[in-house]
């Protein structure tokens, strides 16, 4: 029989044995595709054991997966603990490691999928084990619905790829609990994350959210012939993208202001937003507008095979974090 824990209010949660923040407690990455294998990397090569599930994997399988992209990071510059943490398969949630002190949920994008999982965990753990889940578009208020401790479930949203990219979305629901939204910065921030705390739900959270607005308007362009799919890609690539690793739009505006800044930018430039704003498309993924997106990427794209492609965007990502971390030690 599963242990059967207590029942108890936010305040007393918080009074628990919830480990600290930066201990090297088992992490249980559960669900282990593309994003999960990449937090399980990741928790590795931070030091932290790591403790995979997922029933739709074969054990060697899902292991191949997190070693692939844990070899990439320990033979990269990027930050990492002298000996990685042991990465090892449990056959169920019923066969976990003692003492995991945290949840990196990556089940399929279905609220009922997710729902089911987190009522199995909540069998297994005690309840102040800090639960996220990577839903790239769900609601944490959503997801914890059905829990019978939901104070302790949040969304943490990386960005693909997650053992590479610093970003992770921090998303309280309505019942999670402030010191289970603290305790999920200070644990992103302690194994090398760059978390940022979403202030209100919205579908999408706030990356996706932006991307999305982009590509609505990639599409666009692609439909109405103003330009092709390569040529919308290397007008990113080789000009705004290039800055935007480096500064966000309000930063960008605000240098192009001058002396000014932004109230000089607004000032001289802001009534030119509106006008453009004003014939952005709303284009419809029909399907003859798909079979163009189709057509024009695997004409630019398909002559090599997509992993290829993602080894080279993987190098290209660690030769830019590394330049990101020593300026911004620098300055």
């Amino acid at each position: 029989m599963p242990p059967r824990w207590p029942r108890l209010c936010s305040c007393q949660v918080a009074m628990t044995g919830r480990p600290g923040p930066n201990g090297a407690f088992p992490v249980l990455v559960l669900g282990v595709g593309t994003i999960g294998s990449g937090w399980g990397a990741w928790f590795s090569h931070r030091g932290l054991p790591v403790c995979l599930v997922d029933p739709g994997w074969k054990p060697a399988a899902m292991q191949d997966a997190v070693a692939t992209k844990l070899g990439q990071l320990r033979q990269s510059d990027i930050p990492g603990a002298e000996v990685a943490g042991d990465v090892t398969v449990a056959k169920s949630l019923r066969a976990l490691p003692e003492g995991v002190g945290f949840v990196q949920e990556n089940a399929t994008e279905s609220l009922d999928a997710k729902q089911a999982i987190l009522r199995e965990l909540e069998a297994v753990l005690p309840p102040w084990t800090v639960i996220a889940s990577s839903t790239t578009s769900l609601k944490a208020s959503d997801i914890q619905a059905r829990c019978r401790h939901p104070e302790r479930v949040l969304v943490g949203h990386p960005f693909n790829p997650p053992h590479l990219l610093p970003l992770v979305e921090v998303v309280a629901g309505r019942q999670t609990d402030a010191t289970a939204v603290d305790w999920a910065m200070d644990f992103y921030r302690a194994v090398g994350k760059f978390p940022v705390r979403v202030r209100k739900e919205v579908t999408g959270h706030v990356a996706n959210r932006l991307t999305s607005a982009l590509f609505r308007e990639a599409v666009h362009l692609l439909a109405e012939g103003v330009a092709t799919a390569a040529e919308l890609d290397d007008v990113l690539t080789h000009g705004p993208g290039l800055r935007w690793a480096l500064q966000g739009p309000w930063l960008t505006y605000h240098l192009g202001g001058g002396a000014g800044g932004i109230a000089a930018y607004l000032e001289h430039l802001g009534d030119t937003h509106p006008a453009r704003w004003a014939e952005l498309g709303e284009p419809e993924l029909s399907e003859s507008v798909r079979g163009m997106i189709v057509e024009q990427v695997l004409t630019a794209y398909g002559d090599r095979p997509v992993q290829e492609w993602a080894g080279d965007r993987d190098r290209q990502l660690e030769a830019l974090l590394t330049l990101k971390w020593h300026g911004e030690g620098d300055s």
